[in-house]
Order: C-alpha cells, then structure tokens, then sequence
C-alpha cells in the first residue's frame, strides 16, 4: 500500500508539471507575462505570499519556504493521521484473516478452471468484507493528504522558477536559484530515515515485503528532486523532517495501540472460516457417453446361446 500511494503521488506531480510546464507564459527574456491561469491560480498567490513574508517580517526566502511548508503539513496533519489510522487497521485487520483465508487462497492457486477461480475469489472477497475489510479502499486511503500537496507544490515549483526574491536569495550558503547537491543528500537521508520508522512494529514477514521500499522511497524522492532548484528542494527538505514526526507518533504511539485494539476484537469475536467452493465435477460436454448395456448388442444371442 505505501509503494501504491508513493508512485501515485510521484506520478501525480510528474504529471502536473508536465501539464503546467507550459501553462506558463513568459517572454524572450524568461520572465511570466502574467497570462495564463497556472500563472493567476498557483504562482501569483504563492509568489505574493512569499514576498509578503520576506519583506514585512524581514525574513529570508529560505525561511519563507520552510514556514509555507509547515503551514501546509500541520493544516493537514489532522488529515494524514486519520487517514494513517485507517490504513493501520485495514492493515493489521489483513494479517490476522490471512491465516483464517490460507485454505481459500490455496484453493485458488490450484483452480483448475476460471470458473472455479473466480468463484473463490469472489467468496475470498465476501470474507474479508464480512469482517470489516476494504482491499480497494485501504490502498487508496492514504493518497488524499498527499494529493493535496500538489498544488501547493506546483505553485512552489513556478514561484522558484521566476520569483526575483528567490531568484536572488542565498539561503545558508545555498543558492536558491540552482540545484544543490547538499540539500538532495540531505533529502535522501530524511526519507530514509522515515521509511525506516515505518518498519517499527511489523513483524518479520511485513518487514521482508517492505524492505525494498525502504531504498527505493528514498531513490525515488531524491531523483524527482534532481532538476528541481533549490527553493523547491527546501520544500522537500522540511517535508521530510515533519514526515520523520509524524512517522514517530504513528508508528511508536498510535498504533500500537491500534493493533491491541483489534487483536483483542479478533479475540472476543474471532472470524468464522471461510466457506471452501467444492470442485466441479459436472462432465465436460464434449466427453462422450457410453451407451453399452450388458446382454445387448449384435453378438448378444450367440453369447446367449453358449451358455
């Protein structure tokens, strides 16, 4: 679920910049012309908001950054974690049926038609449904807060792109105008980090499963952030510390306690077994029926006359 919900966000916002990188305008110079609705919708606001910041609390653009980051994780904060809360019980609710839908799942690696596979599917299906599980909807439970983010991102991107403040801004030693490596090694290590968090708590096995995805997340953030300048890779950078919090609270803290939770709900009401289709015996219509009837037939009187 968590490769699902990272691809779809890396791919939402692939697919917004390449939309928007056109959207726009700019004269031969490289300015915006002011024209176009990505310009009036995601940069102005953005842009102003920033300028705002920078000139009325006299503050870096660098810090302006971070701040607008944080505005918009903490706004959607309450969101991640009920989502988060989801997602966890949909999750553990999963592990526990497993072994309860072994036999099911056994039966239809070995189905020997489509029939009968997509009659125990469908009876997999009813079981997990029966017991409060929600395949399609746990895998797209977290995407939401994520989703959200886009705009805000697409609007960061342009800002760093043609704002003059930010253009001309040295944060810590870091222009803001131009890729940095420092800021892209440092994103790699937060998120890597971060999807080590998220391993606290399971056990062996869900741990196997996500341990690939403990490299890749991290990869993938920092090669979508390599051409970014690095006013946006600020973005990514606060991000990703806020992320590591939030990682902590829910893997240390909450659930935890999701988990007894719904141990001790299998444990007073423990699910009942899945109901195993029986096998189709009914003959194939091409196979052919015997119509031989012992005493009958062409050689039936000699046969006769000999006893």
């Amino acid at each position: 679920m968590k490769k699902v919900r990272h691809f779809l966000f890396s791919g939402s916002m692939l697919i917004i910049l390449f939309l928007l990188s056109g959207c726009v305008k700019t004269d031969k110079s490289g300015k915006p012309t002011g024209e176009g609705w990505a310009y009036h919708f995601l940069m102005e606001p953005m842009s102003n908001f920033l300028d705002y910041l920078a000139k009325n609390f006299h503050m870096n653009y660098g810090f302006a950054i971070i701040l607008v980051t944080l505005i918009v994780r903490f706004i959607l904060m309450p969101l991640f974690f009920k989502q988060m809360h989801t997602v966890a019980i949909q999750q553990e609710k999963m592990q526990l049926l497993n072994t309860y839908a072994k036999p099911l799942t056994e039966h239809i690696k070995n189905a020997k038609t489509q029939e009968e596979k997509m009659t125990a599917n469908m009876k997999l299906q009813k079981f997990y449904k029966e017991n409060g599980v929600n395949m399609l909807g746990s895998m797209g439970a977290g995407c939401l807060p994520m989703l959200l983010q886009a705009p805000i991102f697409s609007a960061l991107f342009f800002t760093a792109r043609y704002n003059e403040g930010i253009l001309k801004t040295v944060f810590l030693g870091i222009d803001l105008a131009k890729r940095s490596i420092i800021l892209l090694v440092i994103i790699g290590i937060l998120y890597l980090i971060q999807s080590y968090i998220s391993l606290i708590g399971l056990d062996k096995e869900q741990k196997e499963k996500m341990r690939t995805m403990t490299f890749i997340s991290p990869i993938m953030t920092v090669m979508f952030s390599f051409t970014m300048p690095a006013g946006v890779q600020l973005y990514w950078v606060a991000g990703g510390i806020v992320s590591i919090v939030q990682q902590c609270i829910s893997s240390l803290v909450i659930k935890p306690k999701i988990y007894k939770q719904v141990k001790e709900e299998f444990r007073n009401n423990p699910p009942k077994k899945p109901v195993i289709p029986k096998k189709d015996v009914t003959p194939k219509k091409d196979a052919k029926v015997s119509n031989y009837t012992p005493g009958k037939g062409r050689n039936a009187g000699k046969q006769q006359r000999k006893k």
